[in-house]
């Protein structure tokens, strides 16, 4: 049995960052999920039983036996494990940019990576791993999302600013859902197109290709319902893909299924479901 609480961050947080996800697990044998890609760092923080992440493409990139940890943007769907019993906790989406201010490291380190938080360094690292004994303690889920919005706010006002000609490419791309060339977006930010490559890699993890891919996809997804009804081949059309063999060749990329497989199981976890 699984239940979740929705909370806001506080309103200098929105915008920023995403709902707080609060969740409630109890489960009497082990509780699988598949987690798709996503154009977000995911961020849990949670107490009791603990998960494991596990990369179909590479093992080593996964995570054995967390309860809080930090996951880069991925250009693939991962697989997670709950052990049985309760766990409790809280997810959050954080927008890549902000994602590296909070943690406190460059967000590309953590490109298809599960991190625990035990792991990172620095001061960011030492402030977020109080917080799971601190939430844990609380006794409402305002309390805890409180918590959180005191401890991010903290942190994001300590954190220098991103970039901001990174910050616009990142914007542009995500308010045209990844429509936009690499050339035009290299010659509007007065970069080379390998220059940009690099930054964005270093910045976000992921190139600016694969950042558009991702972007896209996520339109297309969001278009279920109406793929329902008019087809899958018009929202391929509207998301800015060549045809529908294009957009079922990321939709396997990114959740490991095509969109009509999607259709008949069961829907996705939080982590999807906050986008």
């Amino acid at each position: 049995m699984t239940g979740y609480t929705l909370g806001s961050p506080s309103g200098a947080l929105r915008g920023e960052i995403g709902a707080y996800v609060g969740y409630v697990e109890h489960a009497p044998t082990p509780l699988p999920r598949r987690e798709f890609a996503v154009s977000r760092c995911v961020l849990v923080i949670g107490w009791g039983e603990p998960l494991d992440v596990v990369d179909p493409r590479d093992p080593r990139a996964g995570a054995t036996g967390v309860t809080s940890f930090a996951a880069g943007l991925s250009d693939s769907y991962v697989d997670t494990l709950t052990a049985a019993g309760h766990a409790r906790g809280v997810q959050v989406m954080l927008d890549p940019l902000v994602a590296g201010r909070l943690l406190g490291c460059p967000f590309g380190e953590l490109a298809n990576r599960v991190v625990p938080l035990s792991c990172l360094d620095g001061r960011a690292s030492r402030d977020l791993r109080a917080l799971p004994s601190r939430l844990s303690a609380a006794r409402t889920w305002p309390e805890r999302f409180a918590l959180l919005d005191a401890a991010f706010t903290a942190r994001l006002s300590a954190a220098p600013p991103p970039d901001p000609r990174i910050a616009g490419v990142w914007h542009r791309l995500r308010a045209t859902g990844g429509a936009v060339p690499v050339e035009t977006l290299a010659t509007e930010a007065g970069w080379t197109r390998r220059h940009l490559t690099t930054l964005l890699r270093r910045e976000l993890g992921l190139p600016p290709k694969t950042l558009g891919r991702l972007l896209r996809f996520e339109r297309a997804y969001a278009q279920t319902r109406r793929a329902a009804v008019e087809g899958w081949a018009a929202v391929a059309a509207d998301a800015g893909y060549y045809d529908q063999a294009h957009l079922i060749r990321d939709f396997r990329a990114f959740t490991g299924s095509t969109p009509a497989q999607l259709a008949t199981t069961a829907p996705p976890g939080p982590a999807h479901a906050t986008l």
